[in-house]
């Protein structure tokens, strides 16, 4: 218990410094509260493997158009894709849910 509280303490401070900081800077100084800045952060992180995504699905494309009939590398690209596409839609529900749930935690703080 002694640990959560030293955390919540530790991330606290550190979000008030950037903060004062970034308003000192130039950027904005409204102050954020912690959900909102993890949320901030959970989406960043869930919009870059949304873009592996992406990358991954044209690879399989490419790798398909280029196989020319031979099987295994039509497999492979089979397999990258179905993957891809399942990794897609857990990326796109963990959107969902985290903002639901920053939603839900920033209207009970609020």
């Amino acid at each position: 218990m002694e640990k959560t509280r030293l955390l919540a303490a530790a991330i606290e401070t550190i979000t008030e410094g950037l903060t004062t900081t970034g308003g000192t800077a130039g950027f904005g100084s409204s102050p954020q509260s912690t959900t909102v800045l993890i949320g901030s952060i959970i989406n960043a992180v869930l919009g870059l493997l949304g873009i592996a995504g992406i990358v991954f699905i044209t690879y399989a494309g490419i790798l398909y158009l280029i196989s020319q009939g031979e099987k295994e590398p039509i497999e492979k690209a089979k397999k990258i894709l179905t993957y891809t596409i399942v990794g897609m839609v857990i990326i796109v529900a963990a959107f969902a849910i985290t903002n639901y749930l920053i939603g839900a935690l920033t209207a009970i703080v609020t």
